[in-house]
């Protein structure tokens, strides 16, 4: 049986209620960010801080969906059932323990065309990856293999809005940081890299459900290391880091530049650098489509002098033109 192809195709776009895509509409766009790598296997990966309060409503496909929250809270619904998670990191109140991780992973089983709603409120803040994986794909991949399907998986398979959580291993996490943001490829490569991304991030996530089948768990980070590579996150997504110099980069976080290089990456599957040009450029984004500032003020707040090479770099990155994210305020 051959295995299936690489292809793009299109996906309708879910409802927002009330009416707030006249109030927002890059709400509509970074709802529509979904793509479907393979015929079967949809991801939708965001890093987003909800600009109003709405409920966001679409059809949910029969499948295997999997949520990995990085870090934010979620509160979501597949038909009647209603899912909400919260990292760690995002309340005072819950410190995951030494050596554990902040991120929440959760499978929803759904066996036929469900009703998918989303809540949002202003200010929200989720960093996530969300798989769609059909039941027709596992299991032309499972006899592909030649092997029955783990008992553990076709029991979750036939129960209709079944759950089931884990937790991730440091190398899942690693991989759904890497689909949040990757590298700045051309769109070929860029489809080509979130697709071996999100194979990996599968199979990670599927190994559990091996029946007696062991799951290595590399060692985590230590919860020092860890609140603090978050607040570098965050400090990093700022505009205050514009500029800096990796010494000046790695002063900030009390490390060597050796150890940040490594840390950084172990933890979010990317460079410093990497992570700050990707910050920029959906900064340049978002001001585009909510604010429709000049494509010359969005190239300086991407870091490049040139409008010229930010439209390269932009179109490289999004598949799209300033222009054609500009329009989005204008709607």
């Amino acid at each position: 049986m051959e295995p299936p192809a690489l292809f793009q195709a299109s996906n309708p776009i879910p409802r927002v209620l009330p009416t707030a895509l006249a109030v927002h509409p890059g709400l509509a766009a970074h709802a529509a960010r979904v793509l479907e790598l393979l015929p079967g296997l949809r991801v939708h990966a965001d890093d987003w801080v909800d600009p109003i309060d709405a409920t966001v409503q679409g059809q949910c496909a029969p499948g295997l969906h999997l949520v990995f929250l990085l870090e934010g809270g979620l509160d979501v619904s597949y038909g009647l059932r209603r899912v909400m998670l919260t990292t760690a990191a995002a309340s005072e109140r819950a410190r995951p323990a030494r050596g554990s991780s902040a991120a929440r992973c959760v499978m929803v089983n759904v066996n036929e065309p469900e009703l998918f709603t989303r809540r949002v409120r202003q200010g929200g803040y989720a960093r996530r990856v969300s798989l769609c994986v059909s039941h027709d794909w596992l299991r032309t991949l499972s006899a592909a293999s030649g092997t029955r399907m783990p008992a553990a998986l076709d029991a979750l398979l036939t129960s209709h809005l079944a759950l089931h959580s884990w937790q991730p291993s440091a190398r899942a996490i690693a991989l759904a940081e890497q689909l949040v943001r990757p590298p700045s490829y051309a769109p070929m490569l860029d489809r080509l890299y979130q697709t071996s991304c999100l194979l990996d991030l599968l199979a990670e996530a599927l190994a559990p459900l091996q029946t007696g089948a062991p799951v290595s768990e590399p060692a985590a980070l230590s919860t020092t290391l860890a609140r603090r590579l978050r607040d570098l996150r965050e400090f990093l997504n700022s505009e205050a880091a514009d500029g800096l110099s990796l010494d000046e980069i790695a002063r900030h976080a009390g490390m060597n530049v050796s150890a940040l290089q490594n840390q950084f990456r172990r933890a979010y599957g990317t460079t410093v650098f990497s992570f700050v040009r990707e910050s920029r450029l959906q900064r340049a984004r978002a001001a585009l489509e909510r604010d429709g500032i000049s494509i010359k003020r969005a190239a300086t707040l991407a870091g490049y002098g040139s409008a010229a090479n930010f439209a390269t770099a932009f179109g490289r990155r999004f598949g799209i033109t300033p222009n054609e994210a500009r329009r989005a305020a204008r709607r």
